[in-house]
């Protein structure tokens, strides 16, 4: 299978460590891999007004054309990303409303109607939070990031089928023995989901 991940974190991090344990092991099993960091690419989050018309007249540019011709050879589309502010960084939230645009992963028929455009394509998530998990279910934080990341916002919208979601919640001073957990967790889910390419 082709992958595609797109990570955003802008330092070495957990987020780093699991991206290159996934990396890592869908190439052990003999996947294909490609990643995209947004923070390394440089890439502009702002979807200006006039970028915004443009796109909806066809005239993508070459930046965007580029990362939309990667997610349509994509089978699974993996997001890997911390948790700020109840939803994504801005870089990411940026890469979503600048390449998930209207024409390439959804459009509006003439009845007013959402037509999601990448369908057979499977999603990924996983996510780090500093904050407890008693925390974010007391606050609802989950379920709504969930709901942006994964459900209506993005990958149901676009026809996406999201097949797993990780979240690691108490990240900040989190002790070796949870780090060690959290990677195990996270080979083991890769390799049930993506066992080797026959």
């Amino acid at each position: 299978m082709n992958h595609l991940i797109i990570f955003a974190h802008p330092q070495q991090s957990l987020n780093q460590t699991l991206l290159d344990l996934v990396v890592s092991t869908l190439l052990n099993n003999g996947h294909e891999v490609t990643v995209r960091d947004v923070y390394a690419l440089g890439f502009s989050p702002e979807l200006s007004m006039l970028e915004k018309a443009a796109i909806k007249r066809g005239d993508v540019p070459i930046a965007i054309q580029t990362e939309q011709k990667l997610i349509q050879q994509a089978d699974v589309l993996t997001f890997i990303f911390p948790i700020w502010w109840t939803g994504l960084p801005a870089m990411l939230k940026g890469y979503v409303e600048r390449v998930f645009s209207e024409g390439f992963a959804y459009q509006i028929n003439e009845h007013g109607a959402i037509e999601n455009l990448l369908r057979h394509k499977k999603g990924v998530i996983i996510n780090t939070h500093d904050a407890p998990r008693t925390f974010l279910d007391s606050k609802r934080i989950v379920s709504a990031s969930h709901r942006m990341t994964t459900d209506t916002e993005v990958f149901n919208f676009i026809g996406v089928e999201p097949v797993e979601r990780l979240l690691f919640s108490s990240m900040e001073q989190a002790p070796a023995d949870y780090i060690h957990e959290i990677l195990k967790e996270t080979k083991e889910t890769v390799e049930q989901l993506f066992p080797p390419a026959v």
